[in-house]
């Protein structure tokens, strides 16, 4: 009952969040927004000739999995209580942590596929080369990328508890990736306290180790680790945070409030 519980209901949410994952729906969202924002930010690195297109593609290929990762989890939880059954859901003896701890799997997968994704069309354009040796150690960067992008989503979805602007959130997030963690411009080019707040976000050491292990150099398994360890702190406290709010909603009776 429990890996169904992780599983099943997990995939079943995430479903129901893409409109049961019709192509109209899937495609654009997930596929089109990121094409568009990996040419447009090639081009622009080649007019201002700062850095050479593989910088630009392996950056914004990786930060294409944060729209899945971050969104998907977070609208998975707030759309529960759009549609009026998340007080149904609460009152179940269901454990918590594995029913909303599963809803990240399916971001994770469908992250790590969009950003693979990004990458062929870069190796398709010829911005980007990528050797077959590096396929393994690139593919789980992908997965670590996007599994850290998750966790940040859950805690979004976690704040929409107790708030409707959870998508919002989201969406200050995800541009503060896109700025902040090495996407386009790098760690040097920002003052030292927006460097430090960028380093400690999801995916900058995730970004960083794509880049080494295209280009051959190390270090890439202990980027990795670090990027695993904030996956792992930021879905503990968005667990944390659920309990937290959903005790709170009850004694504030929010939990219908749309």
């Amino acid at each position: 009952m429990t890996w169904r519980l992780f599983f099943v209901a997990g995939w079943r949410s995430y479903l129901a969040l893409f409109r049961w994952l019709r192509p109209s729906a899937f495609i654009p969202t997930v596929i089109g927004v990121p094409v568009v924002q990996l040419i447009w930010a090639v081009h622009l690195g080649r007019y201002l000739g700062a850095y050479p297109p593989d910088y630009y593609v392996v950056g914004n290929a990786l930060h294409a999995c944060a729209m899945a990762g971050l969104f998907a989890p977070a609208h998975s939880i707030q759309g529960e209580r759009y549609g009026g059954t998340l007080t149904a859901l609460l009152a179940t003896p269901a454990n918590r942590a594995v029913m909303f701890s599963g809803r990240v799997l399916p971001a994770v997968l469908t992250g790590a596929f969009t950003s693979a994704v990004m990458l062929g069309v870069g190796t398709a354009l010829g911005w980007v080369h990528v050797p077959l040796g590096s396929l393994p150690m690139l593919g789980l960067t992908l997965l670590v990328t996007a599994l850290s992008c998750s966790a940040c989503g859950l805690v979004v979805g976690a704040v929409g508890l107790r708030t409707r602007e959870a998508t919002f959130l989201a969406n200050v997030v995800l541009y503060s990736m896109l700025l902040l963690c090495g996407v386009n411009i790098p760690f040097a080019w920002l003052p030292g306290w927006l460097a430090a707040v960028g380093h400690a976000m999801p995916m900058s050491q995730g970004i960083e180790a794509a880049r080494r292990v295209l280009s051959g150099a190390g270090g890439a398994p202990g980027l990795l680790c670090w990027e695993l360890l904030k996956a792992a702190v930021l879905v503990l406290l968005a667990l944390y945070l659920l309990q937290v709010l959903e005790r709170g909603s009850r004694e504030k009776a929010s939990l219908d409030d749309v």
